[in-house]
Formats: structure tokens, sequence, C-alpha cells
């Protein structure tokens, strides 16, 4: 049976190899312990709790443990067997096809958030910290480029650090990458910061691409799952602020699917299986 300190072992792992390199085949190892540990403790040391869905066409559940409740889980796009999700995640190339990709992506991304919601009451900083992990060193072996964390901006005669989620420069592109596990209101700064380097070094010299993992919200008295999407709010950033090229969702909300649906030139919000298609892949990492 699973400890839970084994569990925040791992945690603290993948967070000391990605402050090494995020590109490191040790990130890649990490994150695979992790999240068989964390399948493990779900599987044996907690229970499953059925919730009610007001999203169309989406079904979720979630588990709990004396007393707490972890997010909602997508039925669709998480999985159980734990052999397949870890051996999957170890065998991955630049190659994957999205549709199986996006399935343990999903489980990689969701399981630890789950886990350590489940060992820690109201822990939001350790979910969102390893989701920037994962996400950050899907992207450096994808791109064969260590991320950085600063913008060097030119402002009045000097040179200015500002610190984002991941900057990528590689010989064929640049790429501004804010990551998070939702947005509601704060979203819009990753439309400022695209902004600020729309000014200091030209309009798309930064290719920006958003990571996020999902826009659910539990009523935990209620045991109901919604959506809490701003699809306005995102028109008015996007033809004012800035542009962004891309936006990932691990599970995207239907609001959003719609949004792009309806303004396909304007806005690019697709699953995040599909990113790995579009990154030039690496044989290392």
């Amino acid at each position: 049976m699973v400890g839970t300190t084994g569990i925040r072992d791992a945690y603290n792992d993948v967070r000391t190899t990605c402050r090494k390199s995020f590109r490191s085949a040790g990130v890649g190892n990490a994150i695979a312990t992790l999240v068989e540990r964390s399948l493990l403790f779900l599987a044996q040391r907690s229970d499953r709790v059925a919730l009610t869905s007001a999203v169309p066409g989406k079904t979720y559940f979630t588990f709990a443990r004396q007393g707490t409740v972890a997010r909602p889980v997508n039925r669709a796009l998480f999985s159980d067997d734990i052999k397949a999700v870890v051996g999957s995640w170890r065998g991955r190339t630049g190659r994957v096809l999205p549709v199986d990709f996006a399935r343990t992506a999903y489980t990689v991304a969701l399981a630890p958030c789950l886990a350590l919601e489940l060992l820690d009451r109201g822990n939001k900083k350790g979910p969102a910290t390893y989701f920037e992990c994962l996400v950050g060193h899907i992207f450096a072996t994808s791109l064969g480029a260590e991320p950085e964390r600063r913008a060097s901006l030119p402002i009045l005669g000097r040179s200015i650090p500002m610190t984002m989620d991941f900057l990528f420069n590689t010989v064929e592109q640049q790429i501004h990458l804010p990551v998070k596990m939702s947005t509601r209101e704060r979203v819009v700064q990753a439309w400022s910061h695209q902004r600020i380097l729309d000014t200091a070094h030209g309009e798309g010299s930064y290719r920006g691409l958003m990571v996020l993992f999902s826009e659910t919200k539990l009523d935990s008295r209620k045991l109901e799952v919604v959506e809490i999407c701003v699809p306005d709010q995102w028109l008015i950033y996007q033809t004012t602020l800035a542009h962004m090229d891309r936006i990932y969702y691990f599970d995207m909300p239907v609001r959003y699917r719609e949004l792009t649906e309806t303004y396909p030139d304007l806005l690019r919000i697709l699953p995040f299986g599909d990113c790995i298609s579009e990154l030039a892949p690496t044989d290392d990492g």
C-alpha cells in the first residue's frame, strides 16, 4: 500500500529535477514515479464519488478521503490502468498520436493533483506547481530547448527583467507559454504579458501559446460540476490587448469549443493532444 510520504517525496523530486533541467530524462522519470504512486494511492486509499454534471456531453466523478473531496475527473479522459498510463508516458515520443497522448497526458496531469489535494486539504500551490513542471517538461523535450523564466525588456534605455511562466527560444521560433490549471479573471495576465513582449520586441516576435487544464468547478455540497467560462472577455483580450496564437486545454470547455468554432480565424482553442503534433519532435528527454 502506498504511503503518503512516498507521494510527497516523489512530488519534491519532480520539483527538484525541474530546477536543474526541464528537458532531462530525470524529470520524465520523476513524473512517472509520482503518477504511479498517485494512481496506487487513489485506488487503495480513497473512495470514488459520483458527481452530477451540468456540463453538456461530459460525465465527471471524483475521489474522496477522510472528508476531503478532490477536484472533478472527466470520466472519458481518465485511465485507471496504471501500467498502461505509466508505460505510455515512459515510452512517449514526439510522434504519439494526439488522441492517444491526450488520454495519457490528462491522467498524468491530474492523478498527482488529486492525491496532493486529498493529502492536504485546500492545497492549491502543489497541484499548480506540478502542472507547470509537467507542461514545461513536455514542451522542453518537444522543442529540444530549456525554457527561460525572465524576459529582458528594453525600457527607457535600460534592460529590465520581468518574470513570466515560460519563454522558449529556438532556431525556428520564440514562444511565450503561459501555463495555468484554470483561468477565471486572472487569465488577462497572459494577454498582458504577450502585449508587453509585442511592444518590447516587435509584434509576432514571440508566438503566444497558452496551456490550461480545465475550467470546471465543483459544488462540494451538491456534488455538481459546472464549467465557468468568460468567452466575451476572451474576445476583448484577443482583439484589443494581444493575439494568442493557440490555446490548449487538457479538458476543453464546451463554451470555448463553441467560441473557436464561431471565430476560427480569431481564436484557435484546441485539445492539448493537438499541440504535440505542432511542435518539433526530438528523440531525447
